[in-house]
């Protein structure tokens, strides 16, 4: 009988005694290993030197790196602030369900944010638009300067224009082309940047952003039913929420898929390992490897 096989655990999660590995076999939680690291207090100023801090509230959104290479900084400013304005109606929701903000001044907030946001999509609609049509003019001045440089070389061949001339007139078109060249990938810098809306996020926060606001929606709707909030206020938040719960879906749908398959062969395994199919080793090393992949799907 191997080590692992003889020693046994009680997983903190559904209280049954099971193999000692990385997870459990029955609910899949990551169980305890070892001996936990200590982290050491610390020290605390005396209460007459207390320094309130003077920055951002605990909610306040993390500086991430821009997720738009290349990209103008009023594309990236433009982009940013549709993903904090996410953020910060995600955030006035959970205030709102625990509490803390009363319901007027809740959905004055929330109707200020809602309605910025929506000006900042419509400005990065237009802008998009703009941007496409500026990159087709430029697409089809490219195109009809690579067929001057044809037309050109073949005039010189013939003999029409001498070399001379036509060094010349190739390289006045060359510097144009690659002056336009600088510009159209400037351009798609752009668009690619406008196209990504919540680019600056990991797929694994835009996930828990999605968690927070179907959290949220649960406890609006009880809040809803015990009579805590107005039929008005229910009406026009849960509408909104179900928009912005539709869109963050469509940016993470097809990883989610992906997670629900591998989190069906973990089942599986499971189901076989109780079988005797397979040895706690070959269970172990299988499992470790599907988890590897279920993490690297939200990267």
């Amino acid at each position: 009988m191997s080590t692992l096989e003889e020693r046994r655990m009680r997983c903190p999660n559904c209280g049954r005694t099971v193999p000692a590995m990385r997870y459990c076999i029955y609910c899949g939680v990551k169980l305890p290993q070892a001996l936990p690291s200590v982290s050491r207090p610390q020290p605390t100023l005396p209460s007459s030197k207390q320094v309130p801090s003077p920055v951002a509230p605990p909610t306040a959104r993390k500086v991430r790196r821009p997720f738009f290479p290349g990209a103008k900084s009023e594309i990236e400013q433009l982009m940013s602030g549709i993903t904090v304005l996410y953020e910060r109606k995600a955030s006035l929701l959970d205030f709102f369900q625990s509490g803390e903000v009363s319901e007027r001044v809740f959905l004055k907030l929330y109707k200020e944010y809602s309605g910025k946001l929506n000006d900042y999509l419509k400005a990065r609609a237009a802008k998009l638009d703009e941007l496409r049509s500026t990159l087709e003019e430029k697409r089809n001045v490219l195109s009809d300067i690579a067929m001057r440089l044809e037309e050109i070389e073949i005039r010189a061949k013939v003999g029409e224009i001498d070399p001379v001339t036509y060094n010349q007139r190739v390289e006045k078109l060359k510097t144009e082309e690659r002056g336009l060249n600088e510009t159209v990938n400037s351009l798609n810098a752009d668009v690619r940047a406008l196209e990504n809306i919540l680019g600056d996020m990991k797929p694994s926060e835009i996930h828990d952003l999605e968690m927070k606001i179907r959290r949220s929606k649960s406890a609006l709707e009880k809040m809803g039913e015990e009579g805590k909030v107005t039929q008005e206020t229910l009406e026009f938040v849960k509408s909104d929420i179900e928009g912005m719960l539709r869109f963050l879906d469509s940016l993470i749908k097809d990883r989610k898929e992906k997670e629900k398959k591998l989190r069906e062969q973990l089942e599986t395994l499971q189901t076989r390992y109780k079988l005797s199919e397979l040895s706690i080793e070959e269970y172990e090393r299988r499992k470790r490897e599907i988890q590897a992949e279920i993490d690297k799907i939200w990267e």
